[in-house]
């Protein structure tokens, strides 16, 4: 398997939306390993809050269901050649059914979660030097907006379809949109969770397949190769770890 070591990130500004803990710390070190200057988000206020060793990066705060939170998130970035989606939804216990449905629609319509975020720092993407142009990798916890209302098997259906249409779309801007997702794993908070049961369905239409023995070290892999010059010819497509 391919390390970290094995690219060069020298140059790159690295954006990991949910790097603190988790598979996106994992991906976030590894960027950073890599030679990358790695701003990570979180929900808390503040970094010392983390429980993770955060030094390495830099750190921003966003609450991605709320629309002011993204756009001033947007409004600290200058300039970015990658951007890493890897927050899964947090919402608050109790929520009442009414606010989680408006969130659901909203994050499926693209006017909140990680779709919005994504197609406000387009722009700022599409002027990456960067061979191939700027980047956006989406991991397995983007489909945990879709579960709000749907089954694992339907939003990752719906990530690789979106993640297809993006890369034909934004082809013509500078920017590549990728996806990596591990088979058969819902990333949706348990009291979200959907009561259908999680099928082992595959997706359809252009996915490569990739079988690795480790599925995390295998996602932070696949994340780095699809970002790095090796993949600048490589747009819309979704890479399955099994």
């Amino acid at each position: 398997m391919t390390t970290a070591g094995s690219y060069d990130f020298n140059g790159y500004q690295v954006l990991v939306i949910g790097g603190t803990r988790g598979e996106g710390h994992t991906i976030a070190s590894a960027f950073a390993s890599s030679g990358a200057s790695v701003t990570v988000t979180g929900t808390m206020m503040l970094r010392s809050l983390y429980d993770t060793d955060l030094s390495a990066f830099d750190y921003e705060s966003v609450n991605l269901a709320r629309q002011e939170s993204i756009d001033h998130l947007v409004g600290t970035i200058s300039h970015i050649d990658i951007l890493v989606l890897a927050a899964s939804c947090h919402l608050p216990y109790g929520l009442p059914p009414g606010e989680q449905a408006f969130i659901a629609g909203a994050a499926r319509s693209g006017l909140l979660g990680p779709m919005f975020l994504t197609t406000r720092l387009r722009l700022k993407l599409g002027q990456s030097p960067a061979l191939g142009g700027g980047c956006v990798v989406n991991t397995g916890a983007v489909t945990s907006w879709l579960q709000l209302s749907s089954t694992p098997e339907a939003a990752q259906r719906e990530l690789a379809e979106t993640t297809a249409r993006a890369g034909r779309n934004w082809a013509g801007l500078g920017v590549r949109v990728n996806s990596v997702l591990r088979e058969g794993r819902s990333v949706l908070p348990r009291q979200y969770a959907p009561s259908a049961p999680v099928g082992g369905s595959r997706v359809a239409g252009d996915t490569m397949v990739r079988a690795q023995p480790r599925a995390s070290d295998a996602v932070t892999d696949a994340t780095l190769f699809l970002a790095s010059s090796a993949a600048a010819r490589i747009t819309g497509q979704t890479l399955r770890i099994s």
